[in-house]
């Protein structure tokens, strides 16, 4: 049993890192080996990297659930919890705020509606840059590639069918008010299917947030990634988001524990499990598979958002107007061409800045 005090310095390590952790998933791994191996010797390389290796075959932040992983190593499964807990405080009380904001300004004011529009561009632009990196591992093995193309094929014309209902429901008001307890369920589904990283929740949350039926548009739910993008958090916390929309403060809370809650569990519950079930042959190729369709889902709604953004709705407004489709471009070739922790934050940033700017003009 971990002493109190021995969970009280797991936390607040956890805390100062989790208040530096920006730049995505990838950064946010890196800086773990670095900091937690490389510096403070809490576990070695090897274990860091079979660890990581486990994780990225289940659904979750692989960031998040490494912390998890590091925090349990430490301090035993009360560890874990700290570790998790001190990690997403800092995003999820940033987020909180920007939701809170978020309500408070007049979102049709030029220069708030240019910065929109510009951070919505920047939101697609990481979401196609997403997409690309999840599928060039796939190209050796075909029966991923072919599992990907079935996912995307499936999604794209599903969004096809469903375009006159989403130009609609993105035209008027939400149409419904969903409770905190059905807000959790949606967030747990939601922590369930992000095979291959956080992205991979998007398509989810997307089609049920702001589907026909949704609380949402498919504006505020680019909104809320984009937000996300220039956070110190895990990108889930775009969830706290979708939540808040939903139902104010306890519906960001409810949504925010549910797509936790399978982070948090699979190290509590089931790592050694997890850790044997992986090294069957059978079970990878499996998982394998269902990580192929996850990212084809992905890639999927990286077109549906393109689309989105670039006005091919019918009665969606565009900011940008023919140069929507070239600006997201341009910023997809420059997320591929920037290195380090602040490139996303910074690129996103850079574009509200910009926008405001032309909406001020």
């Amino acid at each position: 049993m971990p002493s109190t005090r021995n969970l009280i310095t797991i936390f607040f390590t956890f805390l100062a890192f989790g208040a530096r952790a920006f730049g995505g998933p990838a950064v946010q791994i890196q800086a773990l080996a670095e900091d937690f191996v490389a510096r403070r010797d809490w576990l070695d390389d090897a274990r860091f990297r079979r660890a990581l290796g486990v994780y990225q075959v289940l659904p979750g932040p692989e960031a998040h659930e490494m912390c998890c992983y590091i925090g349990t190593v430490r301090g035993g499964r009360l560890g874990g919890i700290a570790a998790g807990l001190g990690f997403m405080l800092p995003g999820l009380l940033l987020m909180l705020v920007a939701s809170a904001l978020y309500d408070a300004v007049d979102l049709t004011a030029a220069p708030i509606a240019g910065a929109m529009a510009s951070m919505q561009i920047a939101a697609s632009a990481l979401i196609l840059r997403a997409s690309w990196r999840l599928i060039a591992p796939l190209s050796y093995s075909w029966l991923g590639l072919v599992a990907l193309a079935a996912s995307v094929a499936g999604l794209v014309l599903a969004t096809t069918r469903a375009d006159p209902l989403l130009a609609t429901h993105a035209a008027h008001a939400t149409v419904a008010s969903p409770t905190p307890l059905a807000l959790f369920g949606h967030g747990l589904t939601a922590g369930l299917v992000t095979f291959g990283g956080a992205y991979t929740a998007i398509p989810y949350v997307g089609s049920v947030a702001a589907g026909t039926n949704g609380w949402m548009t498919q504006e505020s739910c680019l909104d809320g990634i984009a937000i996300a993008s220039v956070l110190p958090a895990p990108l889930v916390i775009f969830g706290t988001f979708v939540g808040w929309r939903g139902a104010g403060l306890s519906g960001a809370l409810a949504f925010t524990a549910g797509i936790f809650l399978p982070a948090f569990s699979f190290t509590f519950f089931g790592f050694n499990f997890f850790e044997r079930l992986v090294a069957w042959p059978a079970a990878r190729r499996t998982l394998d598979v269902l990580s192929a369709l996850a990212i084809g889902l992905v890639a999927g709604a990286a077109i549906g958002f393109a689309f989105e953004t670039t006005g091919g709705y019918a009665r969606r407004p565009v900011f940008f107007g023919a140069w929507t489709a070239p600006l997201i471009a341009l910023v997809v070739v420059l997320l591929f061409r920037t290195r380090g922790r602040m490139a996303v934050p910074a690129t996103v940033l850079i574009a509200a800045a910009l926008g405001a700017l032309l909406g001020l003009r």
